[in-house]
């Protein structure tokens, strides 16, 4: 946690701009270490056909909800989150304050919410029924059971082999990617799971939203030095995804390095480019 503080540091003296949404990072961040000593998830046992599907048919390992949850450290975090929430900016803490209200009056079952996979369009129904910002919702709930979801893909990494996978999505739970990593003196490409944090190799030219190869369509640009934070874009599909040279920087937490560079989505945005797996910190 040293070390996340102290890019925290380096990266507000860098961008004063990001300075409170920053600084709400590192709240959250706390809060999900404060909780990780009392997680106590089981390792989830993978059936010999499953590997093989994974191997040869491309089927991903799991669905979001077999995932392992700490449902009490998870509620505790949620409550936790609520309070940095109710204390970062007046249209948070108003959002914050009415999805508090529908789980103190049980329109919202957090247990369910917790165990049910994930379900965005769940939660989404769920969202409008009460008239709660969906977004802040999906974020508290998603943030509330990282460290869980993180400590299962953590258990699971000596059971894996996804050299040959090479597929857009996630081959541990099927989600997309959110972030794309250029590592080792080669250069070789990873991606980064949206939902469970894992990392498999792909192609160093390829989509991962529409599959596309196709050099001409594949294009690529980034701020004038600042080449290690790039966009990674595809003229097919018209999507696109965020990419750091880890050659160049230590990452300590890929999720921060994403935060402190929204302006580049900004630029991608503007360009025409779609985000399929959107920063869930951007509420």
């Amino acid at each position: 946690m040293e070390n996340l503080k102290k890019r925290i540091q380096q990266l507000k003296k860098k961008r004063p701009g990001y300075k409170e949404i920053l600084n709400f990072y590192q709240k959250i961040r706390e809060e999900q270490e404060e909780v990780k000593p009392s997680l106590k998830i089981k390792s989830i046992p993978l059936k010999k056909e499953w590997k093989d599907l994974l191997a040869k048919e491309g089927f991903s390992l799991l669905e979001k909800k077999d995932f392992p949850l700490g449902i009490n450290a998870s509620l505790a975090l949620f409550s936790s989150l609520c309070e940095i929430g109710e204390k970062a900016n007046p249209r948070m803490a108003q959002q914050v304050k009415k999805i508090e209200e529908a789980v103190a009056h049980k329109k919202i079952d957090l247990k369910k919410a917790f165990t049910g996979g994930f379900e965005e369009g769940k939660i989404e129904k769920i969202a409008e029924e009460f008239g709660l910002d969906k977004k802040v919702l999906l974020f508290l709930i998603q943030e509330s059971i990282r460290p869980s979801i993180e400590a299962g893909t953590e258990k699971l990494l000596n059971e894996l082999n996804t050299e040959a996978w090479l597929k857009g999505y996630c081959p541990v739970c099927g989600s997309l990617p959110h972030l794309s990593l250029l590592k080792d003196a080669e250069g070789k490409r990873f991606l980064l799971c949206s939902f469970c944090g894992y990392q498999w190799r792909v192609d160093r030219f390829f989509c991962a939203f529409c599959g596309n190869k196709e050099q001409d369509f594949l294009h690529y640009f980034c701020e004038e030095g600042e080449e290690t934070y790039r966009i990674d874009t595809c003229d097919k599909c018209h999507q696109y995804i965020k990419t750091i040279d880890a050659r160049n920087i230590e990452i300590i937490d890929p999720a921060l390095e994403d935060l402190a560079t929204l302006h580049l989505d900004l630029l991608a945005t503007q360009k025409g480019y779609k985000r399929p797996a959107p920063n869930p910190w951007v509420t």
